[in-house]
């Protein structure tokens, strides 16, 4: 192989790297903004307590909201994949969420690591 070829192999080489390394870094991000919503949403699982009966705005739609009162402050319903609805307390749907958080960051650790093994280059 020639030198020009050998340049142009690792310019090449070079840019899948960073291709690469710019995925790795932009889920990172998705699993940060992912896990910072999770947590607001523990919070306010949280503070529902002792709420029955008080007026709230619920999420309608991007930019919708709807008023609405608390009708039961000791059990929501809870999204477990597929479209499945179950009813659950407070802490049961606190648990759900903290088990998200620990697949989100031992997802987090994955990307991590193979981001440590490209940075050497």
């Amino acid at each position: 192989m020639s030198n020009d070829e050998d340049e142009k192999r690792a310019m090449f080489e070079n840019e899948i790297l960073k291709a690469h390394m710019n995925e790795l870094e932009k889920q990172l991000s998705e699993i940060e903004s992912k896990r910072a919503e999770l947590e607001y949403i523990k919070d306010g699982l949280e503070n529902l307590k002792g709420q029955k009966g008080k007026d709230m705005l619920l999420p309608f739609g991007t930019g919708v909201l709807v008023k609405g009162k608390i009708l039961d402050d000791k059990k929501v319903l809870v999204n477990i994949g597929s479209n499945v609805i179950v009813e659950k307390t407070i802490d049961e749907a606190k648990e759900i969420i903290d088990a998200q958080i620990k697949e989100l960051e031992a997802v987090k650790k994955l990307i991590d690591k193979e981001i440590q093994k490209y940075s050497i280059f």
